[in-house]
């Protein structure tokens, strides 16, 4: 049941869940949800995501975290333990649940899914329609009633005369299997149950009670078939079920074995394994077992074979393969007082064990002598699978015509190949032995075998098909084990046990051959040289007959005397016979040999740790730990790599030279055979011996290859026991490496080994410098990330350089915690600035305080409201007005207010308005002119009643107005009241001022009687008394003129004087009571909230206090947010952080920008303190860093060859000398004293034996297959300091022991997750579909499980796609491989090719021929194309007959097209290979060929063969990781037919995970949610914005590995590409230096990639000039101008001497050399560099000779000699030149007019190369076709097949020299 949501937001659900659950599903622990992803389709990583699973009881609800989704990737959710058994274990009826989904990303609802799955009650089975294999769950072996069953089938079996016993396959005797089910047929018949009604098994039904048949002798077929297969276990048989829709069988295997799948869909093959003759099963047809039936069990037998070649049944379900897959017995719902009860098996065997005490003292215990008894059983298989015991001479092999086997012999050993022919006619009567022996034919025999001629029995169409798959069958074999396994076997032994019917056959001698197949059909066999003798039968009698010939092993005896000695020891063996015939077939015994070794030596053995740990089960090994040794703390001259190495290969290398023993982990495409050689390389050139060990024999001829490659091949014998020890060739191997010879010297290799050293540390310096944790701790580029982060916050100005000083790492994260608490208690309160909570310094909230705020509110809101009506009021009143109503006011108020009720003013209001307006405006007059006179005179003058007449005096006297004595007189008065006297102009003025002032005095005192109070004696008035007397008025209007606007005093005395009957006072009584009210509240209300008082001093009260306590009201709820706000504010503020809540509160920064407003100027502070301060940031340069990085390249290149040449001196060092003495010098002689003459007394054994000091000198190191480490190694646990396993997943531990316990120290170099070792070329007859056993625990498995140190390469370097690897990184290696991204990275070099019309031949062929066509014609149509054929191709079947029908269809068309040489003859040859087999193969394009699909009927079984096995997915992790450049799928089946509903196994979801991302790509590919891999984000990001701006769509952190690019720009030209990748220097601590300056940036060049560096210093300092750079940059990569060239082209200076013409006399003459001489340097010093060829035509051009011979050109050689020029020799030419100018690269000439140079030779590769290297400094790549014409055009030189020749050899020169790189596309970039 699939499902799928989606959401806006471009995430994804989607899930398949199981169709029906019961309590068995909870059980068996079977997850509910078969598939469940989250897919992410944007381009940002989402991090956080929250799924919760809920429904109704079915479901217990489950929260999952996946902490990040990558971008454009999918998540896989594990979701366990979410079923609820109670419920399920209660149901009583199927019952629809739904199931709810929710995906949530913070608060948001992101998407949703809804299903409903079916819940079935306990004892219900969901039919064929549902999962079939869960019916195995309803078997119950440990039934009470099984036993009583048991108990009456023993004692039928005694009856017929056969053991009660129930030995379950003890003896391995068919027969005596199938009798003991017979009798528990007849027992159960016996019980005459009676049948119920059967129901539709397609459907869900019920299995009923099987407990209780016994009791109410009644049941279904199913539930009868239940409680029979039941039976069948519990006699610890395997029983099978066959089900159809209304038929039910029942029965077991007849021998130990099982399906490779639970459920076995294809029924034909139970119709033949229950056929006469094969009788694998046994079964019954149910029904027969009823009341109303009389069938025996043969007759029932025979009844089911009927049935089911009527097409009546459709599984086979098999309980052993269930039971290891997981589907236990269920248990039994019992009734009991309190409801019901579950009683698994122990508790319903009445014979089960009772639980053990445990006694501590028993815990220790060994397990050696069983362990060791396993290895040896497992390498000598003494089973009745193994050939040479139980051979199988009716399917694929060959009866040859032989009449006498001695002749035969004799004749045989005279060629060397025969020919292989049926007979030439048809032989009658020919049986498999014994038979006719063909004595007319002797003549005949001899006759055609001394021609070279072989018949057999066969006919030409049987020899022809046999010997086609005995050919495919031994190559594969021999390429997987590397041993030989096609033999000729002469004389066969007729043997049986005491109660066999029938007897079995065994060879008794072998001879290996090869079989080829030739022109025409003929069939070639190439015999060897000696014969060996069925040692493995030869153990098998002494162990099961007590006959011990094991004396002929070792014997080199003739095959008649071998049998002459078998006739002999068996002649009293009854029934037992020997016969002489010849047979050609397949026979594997290599393993006998190491069976001998660890029989014999394990006792000395076990005092390896290694071993004595293996045997335990504990590890032994003390003191085994990893160094840990990192190559950028290596000393090159230590740790020698002579192969290029990743800082992954150089820690194994570093490890494997402490002497640990460690398991190395090696994914595909990681390196495994380069990092082995250096392993090797180091190890030897330490004085070590090392034993590389590999079963096939392609593994060690790649190491070997490599070794010889770096020249030490000599110092390294190989020995395989696939490959024929040829002494001679050992001992002339031996002799050649004695006779080298060397000079060693050690200074230049110590001095190169320094500089590499010194460069590496000056490229690590900066890097550290820039990663190094500081302070704060974080790094300065983890300080340049959170400042980028944060760039656009806002700025913080008022910082105190002293809070930066007091920083530290705890203070830092303390400071922050509390700003992300106070930025989110501030946006959940609303924001800070302009908060209703602005002012309330709370710190705690409870409920006590959250009533007292509330109430402190409401009741202010309430006395203001009732103030606020008294002022309007009192407003009206007084006709007055109030703009804002500060607190300032309202004191002023409340002071107005106490004047008017203290009735201080009652005097003046109860006189006359109109009077009183008079005295109070002359007094408001008097004032104002008082302080202008007090301004000019010290005191007021005495004018007194002169006053009267200074109107008139001035009238009369104009402008004489001092000549009036009246006027004189006031004005002197005046002038003695100042200092200054008056000036005569303003003499006038004051003369009116003085006239007005006295108007003033009199309206005060003539109006009322008001003016009494300050007169004075004399009639004035009393200053003091007057101001006493007028302060309570003045003091009123003041305050009056504060409070109200546009105040009028009049209007206000009005009032006053119109109410001075008391009118007033209730207004003024409540008004006053109503503030006094209010100030209490706003007390309280202040000192609840803690609200400062000078928050309230310039506000509006009534505004404010409405706002406040309104807003207050409404928003409570937000009342513990703002006090968590204050608290921490408190403590921000305590570490001196109250700029920033300073900041906040005012607005400046809005509080969700708090936090990124603090990092930026924390850290941009930081990182401008810290670089300064750093000796290598503060010396960073950019340009330096990259010179370096080029010259570190090249040192590391010219090191790796430096010490190839070192090592290979080293060793010839060591080897002896003539002067030779001591023992080394007796080894000497006693090896060539046995090797003299025709080498009879020599072996390769005593080699070891003999002369071991020379062996370890001359071949340090060995490489052998298992089997001839046993076969010619001496049990010496000293013999080797280390022993190294390659492939090790795929080696058994019992054929490693002999290796391992031979050295000191182990290297276990594998991957667990591909192929383990496996049966399949080793059992013949092997049923691929259905195999017998499972795999084999390999040697890595085993030292996994010890807990063995690991280490692990992670750089894959095979795919040039990272889509090719990605299935395999992502499914099986949680993304832990490093990969490198494409340029193409958008789009998938996996494609599927899905053929609808396909048709899987279940039960017949097993192929698909459909599938099978178009793949043939897809490697046609490549082999025809003239591109595509460069391109290697791989086949891989799932299947072995598809991968026959592929090889036969594929030789067929390709011999018809004759494509012979581009097909095999290369030096990828084609190859067609299966599951099994292609392991450690790889080649360009790998097509697929699934092959399984739907059947003629449209079905689709799920038994996909070897992918069914519990190693299944390892299969399919090896097979789809071979491809370097394509991948492309065939398959009759899309990913959505295969149900995981209906099977659990591993391999099938991983093939239809791998289904899916052929059809859809990497997105659906699932990653594990707790396997996600947090990769930090670098300033990519950053980067990526600023270089979109420009208009270029970017991409960060491209890649599925743990290495990715920082940014992938794409190409505008064509958007499914990437067109730049920009790699930064971010936080990559498992990269070394040269992981990072070299390997990174030459693989994605290689790759087709464009990249650049940026540098994050430089970043920081100038974003803007980096981003133009790069933009730079890339306009010129989308430039479509043609590639052009720059400032390196110089014009090419011809010599010009002065000589005359003359003949070639003049020069070889001999008497003008010292001017010639002169003419040659002229010639070089004006046109150097020039070649060997061109300085001797240049020359003779000076004297106009332009022919010349031999003997002139050896004249010149000569003098040229004498001239002292420096010289090279590049691409096999002399180039000669006085200076090195050129040295660089960065000069090439061109001639200005008439070209001098026209071939090759005129040139140099020092302008080639340079014109290339300034055409890509221009276009940065460019491809090499387009390169070819440019140079040509450049250089004006025409075309040539011999020039572009030159040409492509000046680059490749140039690729070597690493000035370029050249990519797998052939595009060339600078280094």
């Amino acid at each position: 049941m699939a499902n799928k949501a989606k959401s806006t937001s471009m995430i994804e659900l989607e899930g398949e869940l199981l169709n029906a659950v019961s309590y068995a599903t909870f059980y068996c622990r079977l997850p509910l949800f078969t598939t469940f992803k989250i897919f992410n389709r944007s381009e940002e990583n989402v991090q956080n995501v929250t799924v919760s699973i809920s429904g109704n009881e079915l479901i217990l609800p489950t929260e999952i975290s996946v902490a990040e989704i990558p971008h454009e990737s999918s998540v896989s959710v594990t979701a366990e333990n979410i079923l609820n058994p109670k419920y399920l274990a209660d149901l009583e009826q199927p019952e629809k649940c739904k199931v709810v989904i929710k995906l949530t990303h913070g608060k948001e609802n992101v998407c949703a899914l809804k299903t409903e799955v079916l819940a079935l009650p306990i004892d219900s089975w969901s039919g064929l329609s549902g999962n079939a294999e869960m019916l195995a769950a309803f078997v119950r072996p440990k039934l009470a009633d099984c036993q009583k069953i048991l108990a009456e089938a023993g004692l039928q079996l005694k009856t017929w005369g056969y053991s009660s016993e129930w030995s379950g396959y003890a003896g391995n005797d068919r027969n005596a299997v199938r009798n003991a089910v017979a009798a528990v047929y007849s027992a159960i018949r016996h019980l005459n149950i009676e049948r119920k009604a059967s129901a539709d098994l397609t459907e869900t039904v019920s299995t009923g009670d099987i407990s209780k048949i016994v009791k109410n002798k009644s049941a279904t077929p199913l539930e009868l078939a239940l409680f029979t297969a039941s039976c069948f276990e519990a006699t610890k048989l395997n029983p099978v079920i066959v089900i159809g829709k209304n038929k039910v069988g029942v029965g077991v295997w007849l021998y130990e074995s099982c399906f490779s799948c639970s459920v076995q869909d294809d029924i034909s093959v139970v119709e033949r394994y229950i056929m006469d003759g094969v009788n694998n099963l046994a079964v019954v047809d149910c029904d027969d077992m009823f009341a109303h039936k009389n069938a025996s069990f043969t007759t029932s037998a025979s009844h089911f074979e009927s049935f089911i070649r009527s097409n009546s049944f459709d599984v086979c379900l098999d309980i052993k393969r269930s039971r290891i897959g997981g589907i236990f017995p269920l248990p039994l719902k019992v009734k009991t007082k309190s409801g019901y009860e579950l009683l698994d098996d122990k508790e319903l065997s009445y014979s089960a064990k009772p639980r053990q005490l445990i006694d501590a003292s028993k815990y220790e215990y060994s397990r050696t002598e069983s362990k060791d008894k396993s290895w040896q059983r497992r390498l000598l298989d003494l089973s009745l699978r193994n050939n040479l015991l139980n051979f199988r001479y009716k399917r694929e092999c060959l009866h040859l015509l032989s009449s006498d086997l001695s002749a035969f012999c004799e004749r045989l050993a005279l060629k060397d190949k025969f020919k292989l022919s049926p007979p030439a006619s048809a032989i009658k009567d020919a049986a498999y032995f014994g038979g006719a022996t063909v004595k007319s034919m002797e003549e005949l025999i001899a006759i055609e075998m001394k021609s070279g001629q072989l018949r057999c029995y066969s006919s030409a169409d049987t020899l022809s098909e046999v010997v086609t798959s005995l050919i495919r069958k031994s190559r594969a074999s021999e390429e997987e084990t590397g041993a030989k396994t096609l033999y000729l076997a002469f004389g066969f032994l007729k043997w049986k046990n005491k109660n066999d019917s029938e007897g079995k056959f065994a060879p008794l001698a072998l001879m290996p051959v090869n079989v080829k197949k030739g022109k025409n059909s003929v069939i070639n066999i190439e015999v060897g040289e000696s014969y060996e003798v069925n040692t493995t039968l030869l153990e098998f009698l002494k162990q099961e007959f007590g006959i011990d010939i094991r004396g002929l092993d070792g014997k080199e005896l003739s095959p008649k005397e071998i049998i002459t000695v078998f006739r002999a020891k068996t002649a009293n063996m009854k029934g037992w016979a020997v016969y002489e015939d010849v047979y050609l077939s397949q026979f594997t015994f290599a393993r006998y040999a190491m069976w001998a070794d660890v029989k014999k030596n394990i006792s000395e053995y076990r005092k390896n740790p290694l071993i004595a740990s293996l045997l335990t089960n504990a590890n032994k090994m003390e003191n085994n730990k990893l160094s840990g040794e990192v190559e950028d703390d290596g000393e090159p001259c230590s740790v020698i790599t002579p192969l290029p190495c990743d800082s992954t290969q150089y820690a194994a290398v570093a490890e494997s030279a402490k002497g640990t023993t460690f398991v190395l982990h090696g994914p595909p495409g990681t390196g495994k055979s380069q990092t082995i050689t250096n392993m090797i390389a180091n190890a030897i050139f330490s004085g070590k011996r090392v034993l590389f060990v590999a079963e096939k024999q392609a593994a060690l001829s790649v190491v070997k290859k490599r070794l010889s490659e770096i020249g030490i091949g000599d110092f390294c014998m190989e020995l395989h026991s696939g490959k024929s020890a040829d002494k001679g060739e050992i001992v002339r191997s031996i002799e050649s490496t004695l006779a080298l010879k060397c000079r060693l010297s050690d200074d230049k290799f110590i001095a190169a080994g320094e500089r590499i050293k010194s460069a590496r540390g000056t490229l690590r310096a900066p890097l550290d410098a820039l990663h190094r944790k500081r302070r704060l701790g974080v790094s300065v580029y983890e300080a340049i990330l959170y400042y980028l982060q944060n760039k656009n916050a806002p700025e913080l100005v008022d910082i105190e350089s002293t809070f930066y000083d007091s920083l530290t790492e705890e203070k830092l994260a303390e400071c922050e915690k509390m700003l992300i608490t106070s930025q989110a208690a501030a946006e959940e309160c609303g924001g800070v600035y302009r908060s209703p909570f602005s002012g309330v310094c709370l710190t705690e909230c409870d409920r006590g305080v959250r009533t007292g705020v509330l109430c402190a509110a409401e009741v202010l809101v309430a006395e203001l409201k009732h103030l606020k009506n008294y002022i309007a009021l009192f407003n009206d009143t007084f006709n007055q007005k109030v703009s804002k109503f500060t607190a300032l006011k309202l004191k002023s108020l409340s002071s107005i207010l106490g004047i008017l009720k203290s009735g201080e003013l009652d005097e003046f209001y109860e006189c006359d308005e109109t009077e009183f307006y008079k005295f109070y405006n002359a007094n408001i007059q008097y004032d104002s002119a008082i302080k202008l006179w007090a301004n000019r005179f010290k005191t007021l003058p005495e004018i007194g009643k002169l006053a009267d007449k200074i109107d008139s005096e001035l009238e009369n006297w104009g402008d004489n107005y001092r000549s009036s004595k009246h006027l004189l007189t006031i004005l002197k008065r005046m002038n003695k009241c100042t200092d200054t006297p008056l000036k005569e102009r303003e003499e006038v003025d004051w003369l009116k001022r003085a006239k007005e002032l006295e108007e003033y005095k009199k309206r005060m005192f003539s109006n009322t009687k008001l003016g009494v109070h300050f007169s004075a004696m004399g009639g004035g008035i009393n200053a003091k008394k007057r101001e006493d007397f007028l302060k309570p008025l003045y003091d009123l209007h003041t305050l009056c003129s504060q409070v109200f606007m546009d105040y009028n005093a009049d209007a206000f005395n009005s009032v006053c004087i119109g109410a001075s009957g008391g009118q007033l006072k209730p207004l003024v009584t409540g008004l006053m009571l109503a503030i006094a009210s209010f100030n209490k509240s706003c007390e309280t209300f202040l000192k609840t909230l803690k609200i400062d008082k000078k928050e309230t001093a310039d506000c509006d009260l009534f505004e404010y206090y409405t706002v406040k306590c309104n807003a207050l009201i409404d928003n409570i709820d937000m009342l513990p947010a703002w006090c968590l706000y204050k608290s921490t504010a408190k403590g921000l503020e305590d570490n001196g952080l109250k700029f920033m809540t300073a900041a906040m509160e005012s607005g400046r920064i809005s509080g969700s920008a708090i936090l990124s407003s603090f990092r930026k100027n924390v850290y941009r502070n930081f990182i401008q303190t810290n670089i300064p301060a750093d000796e290598d940031l503060a010396a960073f340069s950019a340009s330096v860093q990259e010179a370096t990085a080029a010259s570190y390249a090249q040192l590391i290149e010219e090191f790796n060859e430096l010490t190839r040449t070192y090592l290979r001196d080293v060793l010839i060092s060591r080897l002896p000398e003539p002067e030779t003495e001591g023992p080394l010098a007796l080894e000497l002689m006693a090896f060539n004293r046995s090797i003299k003459g025709n080498m009879r007394g020599f072996n390769i054994r005593n080699l070891f034996t003999e002369v071991p000091q020379l062996m370890r000198i001359v071949a340090p190191c060995m490489l052998m297959s298992p089997a001839t480490v046993s076969q010619y190694l001496p049990a010496d646990p000293e013999l080797f300091d280390t022993v190294i396993f390659d492939e090790a997943s795929q080696m058994p531990t019992c054929e490693a022991v002999p290796s391992l316990a031979r050295a000191k120290s182990a290297i276990i170099v594998g991957d667990p997750k591909q192929m383990p070792p496996t049966t399949f070329f080793t059992v013949s007859g092997q049923d691929e579909d259905n195999p017998e056993t499972e795999d084999l625990e390999s040697v890595l498995d085993d030292c996994l499980a010890l807990g063995i140190p690991e280490k692990h390469l992670v750089w894959h370097y095979r795919s040039k796609h990272e889509s090719l690897i990605a299935f395999s990184n992502i499914m099986y290696y949680s993304g832990r491989l490093c990969t490198f991204p494409s340029p193409d990275a958008l789009e998938s070099k996996v494609t599927m090719n899905y053929l609808e019309d396909g048709v899987y031949e279940r039960g017949g062929t097993k192929c698909n021929k459909k599938e099978a066509a178009a793949l043939v014609d897809e490697v046609i149509k490549r082999l025809q194309d003239s591109r595509l054929k460069n391109s290697s191709i791989g086949i891989v079947t799932f299947s072995t007959p598809q991968q026959v029908l592929i090889e036969r269809m594929l030789s067929k068309k390709i011999s018809e097209k004759h494509l012979e040489d581009v097909a095999y003859e290369r030096e990828e040859p084609l190859f067609v290979k299966n599951l099994e087999n292609v392991q450690g193969d790889e080649r360009d394009v790998i097509l697929f060929s699934v092959c399984y699909g739907p059947d003629a009927q449209g079905r689709i079984s799920l038994n996909f063969g070897p992918l069914n096995q519990l190693g299944g997915w390892r299969r399919l992790n090896v097979a789809v990781s071979r491809a370097r450049e394509e991948m492309i799928v065939f398959s009759s089946m899309r990913y959505s037919m295969i149900d995981m509903s209906r099977t659990n196994s591993r391999g099938v979801a991983g093939l239809k995970s791998f289904l899916e991302f052929a059809e859809k790509g990497r997105t659906s590919i699932s990653v594990k949610s707790n396997e996600i891999i947090l990769n930090k984000q670098g300033i990519g990001k950053f980067i990526a914005e600023e270089l979109s701006s420009y208009g270029y769509e970017c991409r960060c952190d491209v890649g599925v590995s743990d290495f990715k690019i920082d940014v992938g720009v794409v190409d505008p030209q064509n958007r499914h590409n990437f067109i730049l990748a920009v790699l930064c220097d971010g936080s990559q601590s498992s990269f070394s230096v040269k992981d990072r300056t070299i390997l990174q940036v030459q693989t994605l060049k290689r790759n087709n990639w464009n990249v650049v560096r940026l540098y994050a210093l430089n970043f920081f300092n100038n974003p803007k000039r980096e981003i133009k750079k790069i933009k730079d940059f890339l306009d010129r990569l989308t430039a479509s101008a043609k590639p052009s060239v720059s400032s390196f082209k110089k014009p090419y200076k011809a010599c010009k001497a002065d000589v005359k013409e003359c003949t070639p006399d003049y020069i070889l003459s001999g008497k003008n050399d010292a001017e010639v001489v002169r003419v040659i340097k002229a010639v070089v010093a004006a046109e150097e560099p020039i070649s060997h060829q061109f300085l001797i035509k240049r020359t003779l051009a000076q004297y106009g000779i332009s022919k010349f011979g031999i003997k002139l050109e050896n004249k010149l050689t000569a003098l040229i000699r004498l001239c002292g020029f420096g010289r090279s020799k590049i691409l096999g030419n002399k180039y000669y030149f006085r200076t090195d100018k050129y040295s660089g690269f960065d000069r090439y000439r061109v001639e200005e007019g008439t070209p001098l140079r026209s071939a090759d030779t005129d040139f140099t590769p020092y302008d080639i190369i340079s014109l290339v290297k300034g055409i890509l400094l221009n276009r940065v790549s460019v491809y090499v076709e387009e390169l070819l014409p440019a140079v040509l055009r450049e250089l004006k030189v025409r075309s040539s097949e011999k020039f572009t020749t030159f040409i492509s050899a000046c680059i490749d020169e140039g690729v070597k020299r690493g000035i370029f790189i050249r990519s797998i596309s052939d595009k060339l970039t600078l280094s």
